[in-house]
């Protein structure tokens, strides 16, 4: 496992979370508000997990995003 710096862990999550809001911004009229700020609340309690939190989940960190929005894949 490549440990990351805490600064590093934060900067590549805010990220993410960019990505994930420019697409939901992408997507609004095809995704209700409601939803939206539901999966993006899941991918903020998912980051917040340690690495073997996430484990015990099945879920690798730098798929996070993907696992939140796996049906969005299909639209």
């Amino acid at each position: 496992m490549i440990l990351q710096s805490q600064d590093s862990v934060e900067a590549e999550n805010e990220a993410r979370l960019r990505v994930v809001r420019y697409y939901s911004d992408v997507c609004s009229e095809l995704v209700p508000d409601a939803v939206r700020e539901q999966r993006l609340a899941q991918v903020r309690e998912l980051e917040a997990k340690t690495d073997a939190e996430l484990e015990e989940l099945g879920i690798f960190r730098e798929d996070i995003v993907d696992h939140v929005f796996q049906e969005a894949h299909f639209v």
